[in-house]
C-alpha cells in the first residue's frame, strides 16, 4: 500500500545523502541561475531515479529455479512499492521513482521471504544465504507464514511418529525429487549424524550432540492449494522447510518458506506456488535437538479467495481473478515537473512555463504482465509565452523504445500517432483549464485543474517501465522540451539540436543548466517562482544544491522566499 507518511525529510536528492557543512545554507554560490554551472551528470531531479539491475547469487547447495518469480522492494513500513519479475540469468530489472536516501527500505525475494538493505546503484549483487546452513538462519524472514493451532487435511507423512525403523539412504546433499521417490512415504536423510530414541515415552527424531542433520518427505501437491506443516512435539533448535519443484525431475525448487519453531509460531501455513507439482517437507535439527509427530497436510486454498494463484495476503485484489498486483507511480507521493519552454534558446529559469503534479496505479495480473496504468496530472502552472502541449512515452529500462503494448487509452488523453507507447495528454492547456489561470502571477491564481486517464495494455512482459513525461510546442510538434537524461521522441525534430544554446540534443547548456527539473513530494505541492522570479532568487539554498550536484542543501525547497513563490495550498 501506498506510504502516506510526509517523507520530505528524508531529502529528495538523486545523488546526495548528507549536507556540506562547508557551504553557508543562507547564501548562493550564484546570485542567479545563468551563472551556475553544474556536473554533467546531475539530473537535476529531488528524487531518486532508480534505473537498476539487481542480479540474485545462488548458494550453491541449494539452487532454485527464480525465473518467474518476484523481486520486491519494500518501504519502511513493510508496503510493497515495486515488484519485478526475475528473468532467466537471475535478474531483475527496475525503474522507479522514490524519495532520496530512503530509509529502512528492503529488498525481498518473493520466494523467499530474504530480505537484503535497499541499494541505490546501477548494478546490485544479492547473495541468497543457505537455508540450511546454520549461519544463515538468523537471516532469514518466514514468508508467507502463519500460526495455526489445529492444521486441517489428512497426514501425508509415512512413519509420521518414527515408531519404524528408518533407513539412512545417504542420498547425499540434495535434497530435491530426483534423489527420492515422491509420495512412497519414506523419510530420507542425508549423513548420520542423528539417532532414534525415546522422549516422553515416544520414538523421536534427534540430532547428535554438536551436530546438524535433516531429514525430509517428497509428496506430489496441487498449486493454489494451501499446505501446512508442523509436529506435535519437539525440543531445542528445530527448523521446519517447505521447497517445492515444478516435477520430480526438477534440480531446482521453484521456491521454500521456512519456520524456526522457536520463533513463536509452531507451524508453516502457507499456499502452493504456480507451477509446482511436488514439495519436499524437511525438518532440520542441531545439537541434540529433537522431533516427534510430523504433520504435513494439502488441503483445498482457503486464502486464495479469487483461485488465480496468488495467496490473499499478497493479492492486491483477492476477488479478481484477472488483476493480483497494484503499484504506484511515484512509488511514493506525486512527482512534479517544471519547464522551460524556449529550447533551444535558455529562457527566464523561473521554471514555471508549465508546471504539473502527476501519480499514477499500474495493476498487473497474475503472471506479472501489465494490464492498465491509471494516471492523475493537475496542470499547477501555465506561465509560459508559447503554448505547449503535455506528453508521455513509456520506455525499457535502458531508456530505449521497444515494440508497442498499448492497447487503448481513455479518459482526458489519446494515443500519439507518431510515437510508439506515446500518449498526448494534452495538447493545449486552454482545453485543460476550466477557468484561466497561470498561477504565476496575483490576480491570476486558481486551483489546479486535475485530469486522468488509463492505459490498457496488450501482450507484454511486465517488464519495468521508464516515464518520460515531456512538452511539446503546440505549433511546432518536433520541438519538444524532456528532462536531463532523456533524448527527444520519435517525433522530435532532431534539427534543432545542437542549435542556440542546447549541446547536442541533451536538454543541457555548456554549463550543464536544464530547461526541465523535477521532484517527488508527499502530501505538499511544490511552491514554483512567481513570473520572472529567478529559481535562484525564490529559493536561497537551491545555487548550492545544484553546483554540488546534488550533494549540499537537499532540503532547499523546504525553505522559500514566501513572497516569492506560489502556494497552491492557500
Amino acid at each position: 500500500m501506498k506510504n502516506l507518511i510526509n517523507l520530505l525529510a528524508l531529502g529528495l536528492v538523486f545523488t546526495a545523502c548528507t549536507e556540506d557543512a562547508s557551504i553557508d545554507q543562507n547564501s548562493p554560490i550564484a546570485s542567479n541561475f545563468n551563472q551556475l554551472t553544474a556536473p554533467s551528470n546531475f539530473n537535476w531531479s529531488a528524487s531518486e531515479k532508480v534505473q537498476m539491475q539487481v542480479q540474485l547469487q545462488q548458494s550453491a547447495s541449494m539452487p532454485m529455479a527464480l525465473s518467474g518469480s518476484y523481486l520486491n522492494i519494500l518501504d519502511a513500513n513493510g508496503n510493497r512499492i515495486a515488484m519485478e519479475k526475475i528473468n532467466t540469468s537471475n535478474k531483475a530489472l527496475f525503474s522507479l521513482l522514490i524519495p532520496t536516501n530512503p530509509l529502512d527500505y528492503k529488498f525481498q525475494l518473493d520466494a523467499t521471504g530474504e530480505e537484503w538493505p535497499l541499494e541505490i546503484k546501477e548494478n546490485v549483487n544479492l547473495s541468497m544465504a543457505d537455508p540450511l546452513n546454520s549461519l544463515a538462519q538468523g537471516k532469514r524472514t518466514m514468508a508467507k507464514t502463519a500460526t495455526v493451532t489445529s492444521p486441517s487435511g489428512t497426514n501425508m507423512f509415512g512413519n509420521a511418529d518414527f515408531e519404524a525403523t528408518i533407513t539412512n539412504t545417504n542420498v547425499g546433499y540434495a535434497y530435491n525429487p530426483t534423489t527420492g521417490t515422491v509420495d512412497d512415504g519414506k523419510w530420507y536423510v542425508t549423513d548420520n549424524d542423528w539417532s532414534q530414541t525415546t522422549e516422553n515415552g515416544s520414538t523421536v527424531f534427534k540430532a547428535a550432540a554438536n551436530r546438524w542433520t535433516h531429514f525430509w518427505q517428497l509428496h506430489t501437491v496441487s498449486a493454489g492449494d494451501s499446505i501446512y506443516l508442523t509436529a506435535d512435539d519437539w525440543n531445542g533448535n528445530v527448523h521446519g522447510f517447505l521447497f517445492f519443484y515444478a516435477d520430480a525431475n526438477a534440480t531446482n525448487s521453484i521456491s521454500y518458506v521456512n519456520l524456526d519453531f522457536n520463533s513463536g509460531s509452531d507451524v508453516i501455513a502457507t499456499v502452493v506456488p504456480q507451477n509446482a507439482t511436488v514439495v519436499s517437507a524437511l525438518f532440520n535439527l542441531r545439537d541434540n535437538a529433537w522431533v516427534d509427530n510430523g504433520f504435513l497436510s494439502n488441503p483445498p486454498a482457503i486464502t486464495d479467495t479469487d483461485g488465480d494463484g496468488v495467496a490473499d495476503e499478497n493479492d492486491d485484489f483477492p476477488n479478481d481473478p484477472t488483476r493480483a498486483y497494484l503499484s504506484y507511480y511515484p512509488a511514493v507521493g506525486r512527482q512534479t515537473i517544471a519547464f522551460e519552454d524556449m529550447w533551444p534558446k535558455q529562457g527566464d529559469y523561473d521554471f514555471n512555463d508549465m508546471v504539473v503534479s502527476l501519480e499514477a496505479d499500474l495493476i498487473k495480473d497474475p503472471s506479472g504482465n501489465w494490464l492498465s496504468a491509471t494516471y492523475t496530472v493537475a496542470l499547477d502552472a501555465f506561465g509560459g509565452g508559447i503554448e505547449s502541449g503535455f506528453a508521455l512515452q513509456l520506455l525499457d529500462v535502458n531508456k530505449n523504445g521497444m515494440s508497442d503494448i498499448i492497447s487503448s487509452v481513455s479518459g482526458n488523453a489519446s494515443e500519439d500517432p507518431n510515437v510508439t507507447n506515446g500518449i498526448i495528454v494534452f495538447s493545449d492547456p486552454d482545453a485543460v483549464r476550466s477557468q484561466y489561470y497561470s498561477n504565476t502571477e496575483s490576480g491570476l491564481l486558481a486551483t489546479p485543474d486535475t485530469i486522468s486517464f488509463t492505459i490498457n495494455f496488450s501482450a507484454n512482459n511486465g517488464a519495468a517501465l521508464v516515464h518520460d513525461f515531456y512538452i511539446f510546442h503546440q505549433g511546432q510538434r518536433g520541438r519538444e522540451v524532456h528532462l536531463v537524461g532523456f533524448n527527444g521522441s520519435a517525433a522530435a525534430d532532431a534539427s534543432l539540436n545542437n542549435t542556440e544554446d542546447d549541446v547536442n540534443g541533451s536538454y543541457q547548456t555548456a554549463a550543464g543548466l536544464p530547461w526541465a527539473m523535477d521532484l517527488v513530494l508527499d502530501g505538499d505541492n511544490f511552491q514554483h517562482p512567481f513570473e520572472k522570479i529567478d529559481m535562484i532568487t525564490a529559493y536561497p539554498q537551491f545555487s548550492s544544491w545544484a553546483s554540488s550536484g546534488g550533494s549540499s542543501n537537499a532540503n532547499w525547497y523546504q525553505t522559500p522566499n514566501i513572497g516569492d513563490v506560489v502556494n497552491l495550498l492557500q
